[in-house]
């Protein structure tokens, strides 16, 4: 008799990822890794399935056995029902299951392992299936195998990796023995050149009003061999009418009461789009985007022959390359272009056609798409009028107007965060706030309020167990209308800056709209820069030895470089940072600190090195220090403001203070001094 064999580690460490699983209580059972479980296959499937010799003679496993193979089959479409069905390098047999949505948990392309001893071996009309234990059929007729319960799957079940591949093989229908142990039922099969009946053409693949459990089709090839496909009428894909090409069938096949069958995973399976054996060319399918969105439910497949008309409601400057939004009068769909050789090159309001069947409705980061697209036609440009809403309504609604344009009116608009490839904004009505995502590459000014504002709905998913984001996102400058303010960014170069300019900085002001930015001026200190280009002072406050970092001076209140920001009546500002790049002669100051008038300068700010610079550093979060033997400019030098300085309507002067200098001749310098904020 072959022995169960685990490997205790792995089993140890597989049970330790379970439990952490179980005790985050996520919705869909996702490992840390793809990676197998060392586990010891002890025979095959088509070893099992060969201890079952009689129909009818259903036999319990009392060895510790163990097989492995690969799901290709699972319930996501409702096609098959409480079962998976898995194959290995031998053969394929069905897994009878007693729970639902079993694809969360056994996805197609999920390795898994399963522990023998207990289970059945039985048949279903001619096909071995592995189940639990034998039930009577209430007429007492049949003996019929019952499924593994939910609450002993991890007895039996061990999960391994994802995304294995099982190929097809391609077979004729004159293949199959129709035998119990026939070793293509129960595997993934290729029927080529088949097509649907002349009188089916027009029929549904089951019926949808579910008054008939089941569909039987008989499906012929080219060369005069046919095959019975069954759909079951509770199938998501019952009420989608069958293609009228010839081309591939894919699908597992069984035998019932010696009745040749196949059972196809979803529409995707059936690809039919050539020309039939008699000659005709099929008829394309034009759908409806809300149609063709009605397919979407874990990922899944549009059936073949299908294609979709609409107006882009995207630009490419604030979308991700090869994507486009497509509106019609139903609804919108994000869809994204294989490659950049088959990419339209499209522009907002230009007309698309495009074929989506046979390809992926699937999500990417939360928002639906349609994946794959390489067939498409730019047919003249259309008009699509926005839906004037409120953002209560956008979230309320969206999975529904995921992808359309939409109007709301009177809005404020305030910065979030900024990355290396775009800002994300919050705008904000009467009724709520959603996120705005701007790429840098769209050229996009933000102001800080706005009459209306157009774009269309989107939704962002960070990670697999984060919230669901609404967002929307503009496509150009026109999608804001009226208004004032905005994000801005104020620098301050000292460009006239000379030896002899005074203690005022002779440059003009930075301009901005609603604000006014008063001179930089040195205070304290010596008369004139000791350099041009830059505000540069000497005569700072003592305390610093060459080549030590113990310091015995203190900040000088009377000591400073000082600059005004004023808000225009009827303005207000939000400041966010104050980045400038620092600089010190051999003798110069070590430390530098900044305040403010907001609490009569009576505290240092908090202060960040970003980028980080070997050379700076943070004391005690407030004070900023230069390396000793750091003579040249330095940047990295932040400012970081808090909620303290958001709303501001009247004055406020920052006040820059060096220290610990070496000697009274030496220097502090800044320069590039960059204010950032929004007025509004």
């Amino acid at each position: 008799m072959k022995k169960l064999s685990f490997n205790k580690k792995a089993i140890g460490l597989l049970g330790c990822l379970l439990l952490i699983i179980a005790s985050c209580n996520r919705k869909f059972d996702v490992p840390p890794s793809n990676a197998d479980p060392e586990i010891d296959v002890t025979m095959t499937i088509m070893e099992l399935k060969a201890r079952y010799t009689a129909i009818g003679d259903f036999k319990r496993i009392d060895e510790d056995e163990i097989i492995s193979g690969v799901v290709i089959a699972d319930d996501a479409s409702g096609n098959f029902y409480k079962q998976v069905v898995i194959q290995d390098e031998t053969g394929g047999l069905p897994v009878l299951l007693e729970g639902n949505n079993l694809y969360t948990q056994f996805p197609v392309g999920r390795r898994i392992f399963l522990k023998l001893k207990g289970l059945m071996l039985g048949d279903y009309g001619g096909t071995i299936q592995l189940g639990i234990d034998s039930s009577r059929s209430d007429d007492g007729r049949f003996l019929n195998l019952t499924g593994i319960p939910q609450a002993m799957f991890d007895q039996y079940i061990i999960k391994g990796s994802f995304h294995n591949t099982i190929i097809p093989k391609v077979v004729k229908p004159s293949d199959f023995t129709k035998s119990l142990n026939d070793p293509l039922l129960s595997t993934l099969v290729q029927i080529e050149n088949a097509e649907f009946k002349d009188a089916d053409i027009n029929k549904t693949y089951a019926d949808p009003s579910k008054n008939t459990s089941a569909i039987n089709f008989t499906i012929n090839t080219c060369d005069r061999q046919s095959i019975v496909l069954r759909n079951s009428s509770y199938a998501r894909f019952a009420g989608i009418n069958v293609p009228d090409g010839n081309g591939v069938l894919i699908g597992v096949p069984s035998v019932f009461n010696g009745t040749l069958q196949i059972f196809i995973r979803d529409t995707a399976d059936v690809q039919f789009s050539e020309i039939r054996c008699s000659g005709q060319a099929p008829i394309p399918t034009l759908m409806t985007i809300e149609e063709v969105k009605a397919f979407a439910g874990g990922d899944s497949s549009i059936p073949a022959g299908v294609y979709i008309k609409g107006v882009v409601v995207s630009d490419t400057k604030n979308e991700a390359a090869g994507n486009y939004r497509l509106q019609d009068a139903t609804g919108a769909i994000q869809i994204r272009f294989a490659n950049a050789s088959v990419n339209p090159n499209a522009s907002l309001g230009d007309s698309l056609t495009v074929t989506v069947g046979g390809l992926s409705l699937s999500t990417f980061n939360g928002g639906l798409q349609i994946s794959g697209v390489t067939v498409s036609e730019k047919s003249g440009t259309g008009i699509i009028t926005p839906k004037s809403t409120t953002i209560s309504e956008i979230i309320a609604n969206n999975r529904t107007w995921e992808s359309s344009v939409v109007t709301i009116n009177n809005v404020f608009i305030t910065i979030l965060e900024t990355n290396s490839t775009g800002t994300n904004y919050l705008i904000t009505d009467a009724t709520g706030s959603l996120k705005s995502f701007v790429r840098n590459t769209a050229e996009i000014v933000m102001p800080a309020s706005a009459e209306r504002i157009t774009g269309y709905v989107s939704i962002y998913q960070s990670t697999p167990d984060a919230a669901l984001e609404t967002q929307l996102t503009l496509r150009r400058q026109e999608d804001i209308e009226g208004g004032f303010g905005g994000a801005f960014a104020a620098v301050y170069t000292f460009n006239d800056v000379t030896n002899t300019s005074g203690a005022a900085d002779p440059t003009p002001s930075p301009a901005v709209d609603g604000l006014m930015f008063g001179s930089f001026t040195a205070v304290g200190v010596s008369a004139n820069s000791s350099a041009s280009g830059r505000f540069s002072f000497t005569g700072w406050p003592l305390g610093a030895t060459n080549g030590s970092d113990n310091f015995t001076g203190n900040l000088d209140t009377t000591r400073y470089y000082e600059v005004t920001i004023t808000p225009a009546v009827g303005r207000q500002m939000d400041l966010y940072k104050i980045a400038f790049t620092l600089q010190r002669s051999g003798t110069g100051v070590r430390q530098v600190a900044v305040r403010s008038s907001i609490n009569g300068f009576a505290d240092n700010l908090p202060v960040a090195i970003d980028p980080p610079n070997s050379n700076l550093t943070v004391v005690d979060e407030k004070v900023v220090q230069i390396s000793d033997a750091a003579t040249t400019a330095q940047n990295g030098c932040v400012v970081v403001l808090d909620a303290t300085y958001t709303n501001i309507t009247t004055a406020v002067t920052f006040r820059f203070y060096g220290f610990n200098a070496e000697s009274s001749g030496g220097t502090f310098s800044i320069d590039n001094v960059r204010m950032e904020g929004v007025v509004k």
